[in-house]
């Protein structure tokens, strides 16, 4: 991969070295994307990886992006489609193997394919159907502070009741890195077991957040000593000054989960051109490298322009367990039905 500039002056400069050349008395066409809000909104900067990805676009082409963020994300544009209703978007940025699997055969005709996939890494692929361009990815793993706790070195060891009122775990059921977690947890016990296994942790105190960014957040204002994130998580904090100290990175038995989020072309997009557009700018090198230290993610491709100090703050596990699109369309929906009887277990 390529090394341009020093990640201090990617984070500080985010919005500032647009290399565009369009011509602004060009009349502009709009594309509107929907994204989820974690994604648009994902560093302490209000929407700064939203705002340089709009502006950025629009000083390449002779188009504008705006975002939408609605409600349930991809659900919202999922329920127009059932309904038969436009959906009035041209992509949809934050399609995840969990998503696309909960929708399943709701998506039918949803999506078209996307330009771009002959950029991608081929391991990092995951819709059979190749309507969804990958764009980040994460190693998910555990994040600690290390002036508190020694960490867990395996899964067993994670679960230990001991460790719970320390552990802040973002929800299966409202977040994306939250469900790859207990994916991950399915992966290496079986489901019975994994649940049996959360019910005793929960009982026993750990913190069960609504999303990743309010578990970083509580986590940064000293709730905790262990964080369910990404190895990628000290990019915000060397980014923002923090105690380095406090964002350790450890990979349960030397492995990470890998979590892909990607991009979805709607099939009835008016601006079929500039969303082809759009797809393949979000995969060219300098974006993918921006994109990694705005979102706090990895590239997807082989040259993405990545700081020269980002191997600094990331660590690289092991091994890295890839979710099975097929299990999840499959289970998902009996994975998160247990996953409410073990929360309503434990809180009884």
């Amino acid at each position: 991969m390529r090394r341009r500039a020093l990640l201090t002056s990617l984070a500080s400069g985010a919005l500032a070295g647009l290399a565009g050349c369009a011509n602004s008395s060009t009349p502009r066409e709009a594309l509107t994307a929907g994204a989820t809000r974690e994604f648009v909104a994902s560093s302490p900067d209000a929407e700064v990886a939203g705002t340089w990805l709009a502006e950025e676009f629009r000083a390449r082409t002779t188009a504008t992006l705006s975002w939408e963020t609605p409600p349930g994300a991809l659900s919202a544009y999922v329920a127009r489609h059932l309904q038969g209703a436009a959906v009035d978007a041209d992509a949809f940025l934050g399609v995840t193997p969990g998503a696309l699997a909960t929708a399943r055969e709701r998506t039918d005709g949803l999506f078209t394919a996307a330009s771009g996939y002959g950029q991608v890494i081929d391991a990092y692929e995951f819709d059979p159907e190749a309507r969804v361009l990958p764009v980040t990815r994460s190693d998910v793993c555990l994040v600690y502070d290390e002036t508190r706790v020694a960490p867990p070195t395996s899964f067993a060891e994670f679960f230990a009741p001991g460790r719970a009122p320390l552990t802040l775990v973002p929800d299966p059921r409202t977040d994306a890195l939250g469900l790859a977690f207990f994916a991950w947890s399915i992966h290496e016990f079986g489901l019975r077991e994994a649940c049996e296994r959360w019910r005793e942790f929960l009982d026993a105190g750990a913190h069960l957040v609504a999303s990743s960014a309010d578990a970083r957040t509580a986590y940064r204002n000293g709730l905790g000593g262990v964080l369910v994130g990404t190895s990628t998580t000290p990019l915000f904090a060397a980014r923002d000054r923090l105690d380095l100290e406090r964002y350790r990175v450890q990979f349960l038995d030397g492995d990470a989960y890998r979590h892909v989020v990607g991009v979805g072309r709607f099939a009835d997009a008016a601006n079929a051109k500039h969303v082809d557009r759009f797809t393949r700018f979000l995969l060219e090198p300098n974006v993918q490298g921006r994109i990694a230290v705005l979102t706090g993610s990895l590239p997807v491709i082989e040259d993405a322009a990545l700081p020269e100090d980002f191997d600094r703050y990331v660590r690289t596990p092991d091994a890295t367990v890839s979710p099975d699109y097929g299990s999840l369309a499959a289970s998902l929906g009996d994975w998160l039905a247990a996953w409410q009887r073990t929360v309503t277990a434990a809180r009884a």
